[in-house]
């Protein structure tokens, strides 16, 4: 099997329809994230949520088949499962620090890093009208982020406490979404994703008992006790969405299923920031859309 996805590969209908739902569940996973933020502090949440969802998984993994992770995905999934923390970590600061519907667009350069790699890596080559439909993506996160936070223009991407933490993350998920594909093509099966989800919460536990912790810690896991119903939310849509994604990486290109979801999420942003969060829908915001929408419809016909 070829290290990453053909370049000539036609995106199938399973394929296209496992990345739709995959950025579906990432976008409502993103506002119950926003929502557990509020509630517990960010290290905390970091390795509580992944182990929660590492028994769905593992009953997932498991109907599936015996458990398979060649040597060969182990060098990528540890990388990977690195990455993540420092990613996480910064993604849950930045929702705790700032408004949704300003952070959550700056993941729209993930598609852009994740293509670029993709075609260095495995020549995953983008046609000219994807090329367009990611400039429109990143032309509307631009004018989404303009009057989202609380200084107007570029002020908002100087100033604002969450902008260079959730910037981070993006630089990272972009290699993250790649690396995640090689292991794939190397042979690794259901079981990585349980296997990924325990390690990032297993690290970021041992982490923060290193740096003395413990009591945040288990603080943060009380805090997830005490609000039941949304920490149970956010767990099955989470661990449908790592699912639902890492399947969608074995048909259509990393490219492709990282523009689906973070145009789909920064939509969402907008729209859950405001039926949720009681941000504004300004007129900026729906030409950000429009964009968008755009943007992401090329990627997905373009290709």
């Amino acid at each position: 099997m070829a290290l990453l996805a053909e370049p000539s590969m036609t995106v199938t209908t399973l394929g296209l329809t496992l990345a739709l739902l995959g950025a579906l569940g990432w976008t409502l996973f993103d506002v119950a994230r926003k929502s557990l933020t509020l509630r517990i502090s960010p290290p905390a949440l970091t390795v509580w949520l992944p182990l929660a969802q590492v028994p769905v998984l593992l009953v997932w993994a498991a109907s599936t088949g015996p458990c398979v992770l060649p040597r060969a995905s182990l060098g990528p999934m540890a990388l990977s499962i690195a990455l993540n923390v420092v990613a996480l970590l910064a993604f849950m600061q930045a929702m705790r620090l700032s408004p949704m519907s300003l952070t959550i667009p700056l993941l729209s350069f993930t598609p852009v890093g994740a293509t670029l790699l993709g075609w260095w890596i495995g020549g995953q080559q983008p046609t000219g009208w994807q090329g367009l439909g990611i400039l429109l993506v990143l032309t509307g996160a631009f004018t989404l982020g303009m009057r989202s936070g609380a200084w107007s223009g570029l002020r908002a991407y100087v100033r604002d406490p969450g902008v260079k933490r959730m910037a981070l993350t993006a630089v990272i998920w972009s290699a993250t979404a790649v690396i995640d594909q090689v292991a794939l093509q190397r042979g690794a099966g259901y079981w990585y994703a349980p296997a990924i989800t325990a390690g990032v919460g297993l690290l970021m536990g041992a982490w923060m008992l290193v740096r003395r912790q413990g009591a945040l810690l288990m603080g943060g896991g009380r805090a997830m006790l005490a609000h039941p119903r949304i920490a149970l939310l956010a767990v099955l849509i989470g661990t449908a969405a790592l699912a639902l994604q890492l399947e969608s990486l074995r048909y259509a290109p990393v490219g492709f299923v990282e523009t689906l979801k973070r145009g789909m999420g920064m939509t969402g942003a907008i729209l859950f920031g405001w039926l949720v969060f009681d941000e504004p829908i300004t007129s900026s915001k729906i030409l950000a859309v429009l964009l968008l929408t755009a943007g992401v419809g090329l990627v997905t016909i373009g290709g």
